[in-house]
């Protein structure tokens, strides 16, 4: 009777360990998914910013802060979605063969 027990035990213990391994990546993943989404959102509107500057012919170089971009009209301050705080003005958008990407600048 006792082996029968132990047996049970350990069944559920490991039916108990998979349920909460299976959460607790799900949960992981969903949140990972969540925060890149948010950053995702916040760069491409910091970048469409730098397009219309540039396609008004107001920003000449490759390389736009996003002070300039503020102080031109072309973008608002950004909040960065993980650490809750004011992006840094001398963050910029770079502009390499027509491509744009954001680089966060820490203070």
């Amino acid at each position: 009777m006792e082996k029968v027990i132990n047996n049970r035990n350990c069944i559920l213990f490991t039916i108990f360990f998979s349920l909460l391994l299976i959460i607790g990546l799900t949960i992981y993943k969903v949140y990972d998914t969540h925060l890149k989404r948010n950053f995702s959102v916040v760069e491409k509107r910091i970048i469409e910013g730098a397009k219309e500057c540039v396609w008004d012919e107001v920003c000449t170089e490759d390389k736009i802060t996003l002070g300039e971009l503020i102080t031109l009209g072309y973008a608002k301050e950004e909040v960065n979605p993980q650490t809750k705080m004011y992006y840094n003005h001398n963050s910029y958008v770079l502009i390499e063969n027509n491509n744009y990407s954001f680089h966060e600048e820490n203070s």
